[in-house]
């Protein structure tokens, strides 16, 4: 869980935001724009274990 507390210390406003674009994409558009959720939890859990090592701290560059 490490790296996934992390990313959201680290990030937290940015999926803040797109989760609330989506939620008006989906809400004034279509709810088509619900699958794109799936799609938003798997680009943060690559991300989070990818930049972030087991205790959370950002690995740098690589």
């Amino acid at each position: 869980m490490g790296p996934i507390f992390g990313l959201w210390r680290d990030t937290w406003w940015l999926w803040t935001i797109f989760m609330t674009a989506l939620l008006g994409a989906v809400i004034f558009v279509t709810p088509f724009f619900l699958f794109m959720a799936p799609a938003f939890v798997v680009m943060f859990l690559y991300f989070a274990f990818v930049r972030y090592d087991e205790n959370g701290k950002n690995r740098g560059d690589m």
